[in-house]
């Protein structure tokens, strides 16, 4: 008997000591919430044109590098983000050092311009003359917007750097990098390999300052993304082409007529366009850059049924080619030239890279139309105020394919 309340004494007092340890075990570890601190990228080069500080990804870094503002009608400009400080104010060109205080203040996430600011300033008549400019644009009150090529528009922007650590939320870019072996492979080995470009004026370079001719001669974003690939793979055998041509649309891109004069009659001799412009080069990899002007003139349907065919006549010649397809920029949204249905184009592309293998697609829709929900205008991201952008925006242009192509470190491999 002594012995059974010894046993049962024993279990209750066991069952006790598990029950202490049992209430004391310390709860499980949360996990660990991702690291979203920014970035310390200060340092970098902003007197000149730079590849680095051109390709950082503006979603990305403590400073905000030469982000243009061009002051019209109202003496206030927004900035992408609200700035912790300012660093530098210079014009365009980067050689005129404008000082705060005196030619402009900070309010909040805007730079206002002093009475007495050397920072040029636009008025609401120049901006919004009774006469057309070089580009006709109606306002439909007697009036046109203010609308030229050339470095006009350029000359008037300036540039600021700052620091920053507030937040924006961004649609980022697809990594499409997977789906670009044989590239990858090419480069890394140095075996030959053709990059080509291939699509309307923007790609061409309109209107980035190499393009016009104008300090600080920041290249266009194809230059941009060939001179990443140098950067990164010194040892590369690339030969790069750009054969893309102002103004067209892909309907005059695969040889079609576009119904539209401006369009059908530019290098209307030379036949097929894209037999001598794609199918004679032979890409290994091929950017196909069409939209802005598609979007203008032709529905979507008619604009995926060319870059369909624009693939499938450059894989029936050379089955191993790689392709990246990249969507439009949005135009001015208050001219006639503004079409309210971009997503339909973008999505037109996205059909297609997923209809076929090695076909990847940079969302520069996505890219610039965060910049424009973000604070950013229209006007501080063009050089002609309908449909070309400035340097700022061939950035956020190259660091979408660069993203695209190479992953979301792209920069920290040059």
């Amino acid at each position: 008997m002594k012995r059974l309340i010894t046993i049962l004494l024993s279990s209750i007092l066991l069952f006790s000591l598990v029950g202490c340890l049992e209430t004391e075990t310390p709860p499980p570890t949360p996990p660990t919430p991702p690291d979203n601190t920014l970035e310390d990228n200060s340092g970098m080069v902003d007197s000149r044109y730079d590849l680095k500080t051109y390709l950082y990804p503006l979603w990305e870094g403590t400073t905000v590098y030469n982000e243009t503002v061009w002051f019209t009608v109202d003496n206030v400009a927004p900035l992408l983000y609200t700035p912790d400080e300012i660093l530098s104010v210079k014009s365009y060109d980067l050689t005129t050092i404008y000082t705060e205080g005196v030619d402009y203040v900070l309010d909040g996430g805007s730079l206002v311009l002093t009475d007495n600011s050397r920072i040029p300033f636009m008025s609401l008549n120049e901006y919004f003359p009774t006469t057309p400019t070089m580009i006709a644009l109606p306002r439909g009150d007697g009036t046109y917007w203010y609308a030229v090529e050339g470095p006009d528009i350029s000359n008037r922007q300036v540039v600021v750097t700052y620091t920053r650590s507030a937040r924006k939320h961004w649609t980022m870019p697809l990594d499409e990098s997977a789906k670009f072996p044989k590239t990858m492979e090419k480069l890394s080995s140095g075996a030959p390999i053709k990059v080509l470009f291939y699509g309307d004026s923007i790609t061409v370079g309109a209107n980035s300052s190499e393009f016009l001719g104008i300090a600080p001669h920041a290249e266009s974003y194809a230059n941009m993304v060939k001179s990443y690939i140098e950067a990164r793979f010194p040892d590369a055998n690339m030969t790069f082409h750009n054969t893309a041509v102002g103004g067209t649309d892909s309907n005059w891109g695969i040889g079609k007529s576009a119904g539209n004069a401006a369009i059908d009659n530019i290098e209307a001799a030379e036949g097929d366009h894209f037999q001598k412009r794609v199918l004679n080069e032979n890409p290994d990899l091929l950017f196909i850059a069409y939209g802005m002007n598609d979007q203008d003139y032709s529905p979507d349907s008619r604009f995926e049924d060319n870059i369909d065919e624009m693939i499938r006549k450059v894989r029936a010649q050379n089955p191993d080619v790689e392709i990246m397809l990249i969507s439009g920029m949005i135009a001015n949204p208050d001219t006639p030239f503004h079409n309210k249905d971009y997503d339909a184009y973008q999505e037109s592309l996205a059909a297609i890279s997923d209809r076929y293998e090695n076909v990847g697609l940079a969302t520069t829709l996505n890219t610039v139309r965060s910049v424009y929900n973000n604070g950013k205008r229209f006007q501080d991201c063009t050089a002609n105020n309908v449909n070309h952008p400035n340097d700022f925006m061939m950035r956020l242009y190259a660091q979408t394919v660069l993203y695209s192509l190479f992953g979301a470190d792209y920069i920290d491999h040059i």
